[in-house]
């Protein structure tokens, strides 16, 4: 594991001190988590590129596959 260091002003150093938490885990945490969240932006923007590439259906489709599975039962 490597060491990544934050500095923080004194006073709130103090501050945190009176907070039970085991600050590094959470920063841990909080570091993973933004991670995520730009991999799932990532994700999503090419999945929209890709939704970008079909091509749209005709005015209709929707209603007449509905009908044609309708009439087929």
């Amino acid at each position: 594991m490597k060491i990544v260091a934050v500095r923080v002003p004194e006073e709130i150093k103090k501050r945190m001190k009176e907070v039970p938490e085991d600050w590094s885990e959470y920063l841990r945490k909080t570091i993973e988590m933004r991670i995520h969240q730009e991999e799932q932006k990532k994700v999503l923007q090419e999945v929209k590129a890709l939704l970008k590439k079909i091509p749209k259906s005709p005015e209709g489709t929707a209603a007449k596959s509905i009908r044609e599975d309708r009439n087929s039962g």
